[in-house]
């Protein structure tokens, strides 16, 4: 509106203007001479004639480009349509995925993708979507097509990729995927996260002990998810050591285990043991001694108990001297008796066995004292009763789901049905 308003002022100014110049000049006029042709009009005329014709074609170019820009300006709204369908699509799908129904969420993610400017979020929901309905072949099919739409997002599309072969336990096909970007990224985080569980499911301990080391300078984990992992690869490690009778080994891992974790119950009863089936009783008994002097284990005191060392008196001190803080203790009290019959102090055994019966009846105590009464003190009567009373406590204490019995019921055609123990 404001163009024509322009425009018609602008006319209006030539008019005028040609007007007067018509009124005090005269009309004048213009000859064109082309060939045998020759025009002649009046200058007032002509000049009209020009400013009429630059309008038409002025408005004659605008309407051409106007007529021009119309298919360009349909493709546009179509595409804009397309998109915006597809955008739609994209965010029910991730409600559809959102609230479970899977399905749905795969067909509506896939349908519009052509036309999505995310094609790569559509196919890797669709892979996550297709994964939780068993579909293996569809979800790496969607992992390749996302390569195909974005090949710049190699990353994204491997990180969901081994997180999936993680959900499905392809752990090999996952490890693949992690070292490929690993090579890509070399100090990606979540990556050598993913690695790390990768490695504890497949048991790869020596793997994974070169990789904490890397994961705890670049604090790629938190410090209590971190000594998790460490403590299981220190027992992994310990473990197949042992197994594989590698004493070089052991020995190697058991210096390398860091401070924080060299009394940790569960490396120490592994590497303890490891002592005890070499004979090393009297290394065995310095690890336990200072580990019960800052942290007291029932494990470790029956442990201790259970050690043949060099200087079994200084041994039995030792675990005396815990009774100023643990006098209470039924494990330490049972310990002490059990030391004591092996160094045939038959009192002080019977003394601390009864003490540990006083705090709290249990079969080993009672199993420990019938034994010495019948064998070492010639009470052959009190030790009967005492044979009676542990089995009541064994039995009583036992559940059901560990008596070393398998029943099962049979039934044949017109009985009922019987149990049989299975020894």
């Amino acid at each position: 509106m404001k163009r024509i308003l322009l425009a018609l002022a602008i006319a209006t100014t030539l008019a005028v203007s040609i007007g007067l110049i018509s009124y005090y000049y005269g009309p004048g006029y213009v000859v064109f001479s082309f060939a045998d042709l020759s025009i002649e009009t009046s200058f007032i005329f002509m000049l009209g004639f020009l400013a009429i014709a630059f309008f038409v074609f002025h408005y004659l170019v605008r309407t051409v480009s106007v007529l021009l820009r119309i298919p360009g300006y349909l493709g546009f709204h179509y595409s804009s349509r397309q998109a915006e369908k597809a955008r739609n699509a994209l965010v029910k799908g991730l409600i559809e995925m959102s609230e479970g129904r899977f399905i749905q969420s795969e067909k509506i993610l896939l349908k519009q993708v052509q036309h999505s400017d995310t094609a790569l979020l559509n196919y890797l929901m669709a892979a996550r979507a297709a994964q939780q309905l068993g579909a293996y072949d569809r979800r790496d099919e969607y992992l390749r097509l996302a390569h195909e739409s974005t090949p710049s997002a190699d990353i994204a599309i491997g990180i969901t990729q081994a997180e999936l072969q993680l959900a499905h336990k392809q752990y090999e096909q996952a490890l693949a995927t992690l070292n490929y970007l690993n090579q890509i990224s070399p100090k990606h985080g979540y990556v050598k996260k993913l690695q790390a569980r990768v490695y504890q499911q497949l048991g790869d301990w020596d793997n994974l002990h070169q990789l904490l080391h890397e994961v705890k300078k670049h604090h790629y984990l938190s410090d209590d998810k971190l000594e998790t992992i460490e403590l299981e690869t220190y027992s992994g490690l310990l473990t197949h050591a042992i197994k594989m009778n590698l004493t070089d080994k052991v020995s190697t891992v058991w210096q390398q285990v860091p401070k924080k974790l060299n009394h940790s119950p569960q490396l120490l009863t592994i590497y303890v043991q490891y002592l005890l089936d070499h004979h090393r009783d009297d290394d065995a008994e310095v690890l336990i001694r200072n580990y019960l002097d800052d942290h007291w284990n029932d494990v470790m005191v029956a442990q201790y108990s259970r050690l043949n060392t060099s200087n079994p008196l200084n041994q039995i001190e030792t675990a005396e001297t815990w009774l100023l803080g643990h006098n209470r203790s039924v494990v330490l009290l049972t310990a002490l008796g059990k030391l004591c019959i092996k160094q045939s102090l038959w009192g002080k055994a019977r003394s601390y066995l009864e003490t540990s019966l006083d705090v709290k009846p249990s079969a080993e105590a009672y199993l420990l004292l019938a034994k010495l009464l019948d064998d070492k003190m010639d009470e052959k009567d009190k030790a009967q009763s005492l044979y009676q009373k542990g089995l009541e406590v064994a039995v009583n204490q036992q559940p059901f789901d560990d008596l070393p019995v398998s029943v099962m019921t049979e039934t044949t055609k017109g009985q009922t049905p019987s149990l049989k123990i299975i020894q």
